[in-house]
């Protein structure tokens, strides 16, 4: 039998589970749990934003959503976004919704429901911001 838990001992990763940059605006989104990799891979892609919290499968209310905590200090990821779901529902012929939130639970808009200026414009307005004395 192999004992893998002898000779080093376990040296966990840094676990980061709260906004760090100053000034970005605080925004979660929720989809469906298959895009999840994708879904993380889009939104980190362009540089201006960062998922500083993940999970591939949550249970909200009953229904189970890939849900992402995203820190931002521009929106171009959220046009990256829209193009990058624009062309996997003609990809795998299957309709899903990307669903944007401020505060977790404060709902601010979807793809489906949405323009993409629309929802940049209300995310500037009303999405949270880190502040200087809870990034450090």
């Amino acid at each position: 039998m192999v004992q893998w838990w002898r000779g080093k001992s376990f040296q966990p990763k840094e676990k980061v589970t709260e906004a760090r940059m100053p000034g970005a605006w605080i925004v979660t989104i929720r989809s469906v749990p298959l895009r999840y990799d994708e879904l993380r891979r889009v939104v980190e892609s362009t540089g201006e934003a960062r998922v500083y919290f993940g999970e591939a499968l949550a249970y909200l209310k009953g229904e189970a959503v890939a849900l992402l905590r995203i820190e931002a200090t521009g929106f171009g990821w959220l046009e990256a976004l829209h193009g990058w779901w624009q062309q996997a529902q003609k990809r795998d012929g299957i309709a899903f919704d990307v669903r944007f939130y401020i505060r977790d639970r404060e709902f601010v808009g979807s793809f489906q429901r949405d323009r993409v200026e629309a929802l940049v414009q209300r995310l500037r307005e009303r999405a949270p911001r880190v502040s200087a004395s809870t990034a450090a």
